[in-house]
């Protein structure tokens, strides 16, 4: 069952791959592009729909979408592994595009995580994309298109997954944890990636870390407390990095919040100047993590610089 198909019928991914269906304009390759996997699936599963769909707008209820829900289409072909996708995978899925396909219908080829393709196995579906076989499709489906080489991103049709936006992610996000103040945190912290916010509400790690840092920002008021918060970043290098990601992301919310006049506990003892300034010691403070710098040094010239800046802008 897919999930989540009339938010995903919201969008511009959407609308672009329905009006190609029905134009009979539909591309040879496609890119889909997401680091929200949740989405990205079901974004994939719904586009096959399109393709096959009696009326082309993925109804869910005719024989080819039903069929596409019971994996029973035998012309979509996946290839999904764990790990490196390898040359002799390529090799498999370009020997199949050579048969004819059933039912005088579309064949399609859905790459899952196609961005774990080494260099040999894109160079190898390069030639397929380049000279594509009358009536076949290639969809690769990628968290980013990073990994991907460029000669391959210039013979696709890229669609960016934008399907999301913090209403619903808190509806989705409700029907799990009815604590609004978790569910709320968690739709903060995902910019708009569903699969990221699900497992940030599940996570009591990223909640501790949170409490933390935000009564650190609040409450640290001079060097005065230093002891009390020596070890407040962690005590290695790993939850030090953690500990500076959260900040980063409670600051950058507090700017946003301030920016628009929403309510934010910590505009009541920061000003922006003062939280742009707080960016800046994020990334000087992971800058001297990088270098070696051990965890009590860190800490310590941390709170040094945020009872400074403190004191200065305040």
């Amino acid at each position: 069952m897919i999930s989540n198909v009339n938010i995903i019928k919201q969008s511009k991914s959407y609308k672009i791959i329905e009006q190609e269906s029905l134009q009979n304009r539909l591309a040879h390759s496609y890119m889909v592009i997401s680091e929200d996997k949740e989405t990205l699936d079901n974004f994939v599963s719904v586009m096959l729909q399109v393709i096959y769909c009696k009326t082309h707008n993925a109804c869910g209820q005719c024989s080819e979408c039903v069929r596409l829900e019971h994996n029973n289409n035998p012309n979509v072909y996946y290839l999904s592994k764990e790990g490196t996708i390898k040359v002799e995978d390529i090799k498999d899925l370009i020997s199949d595009t050579t048969i004819s396909a059933v039912e005088n219908n579309y064949k399609v080829y859905v790459i899952l995580n196609a961005d774990s393709m080494n260099e040999t196995a894109q160079n190898k579906l390069l030639k397929t994309l380049e000279e594509p076989t009358q009536g076949v499709i290639i969809i690769l489906s990628v968290a980013s298109e990073s990994n991907m080489l460029q000669t391959i991103k210039s013979r696709v049709k890229k669609i960016y997954l934008n399907i999301w936006n913090n209403q619903n992610i808190l509806k989705e996000l409700m029907k799990i944890d009815p604590n609004q103040q978790n569910t709320e945190l968690a739709v903060k912290f995902s910019k708009g990636n569903l699969t990221k916010a699900k497992s940030l509400l599940a996570d009591d790690k990223f909640k501790s870390c949170y409490n933390s840092m935000n009564s650190l920002l609040i409450n640290y008021t001079s060097t005065a407390l230093m002891a009390q918060y020596i070890n407040c970043l962690g005590n290695d290098k790993e939850d030090i990095a953690y500990s500076l990601s959260i900040l980063e992301g409670i600051i950058s919310n507090a700017i946003e919040d301030i920016a628009l006049k929403r309510d934010n506990q910590l505009s009541k003892s920061y000003r922006l100047a003062t939280l742009a300034n707080l960016s800046d010691l994020i990334i000087d403070t992971a800058k001297r993590l990088n270098s070696n710098c051990n965890a009590q040094a860190v800490n310590t010239n941390f709170l040094l610089k945020l009872a400074e800046i403190k004191y200065l802008t305040k």
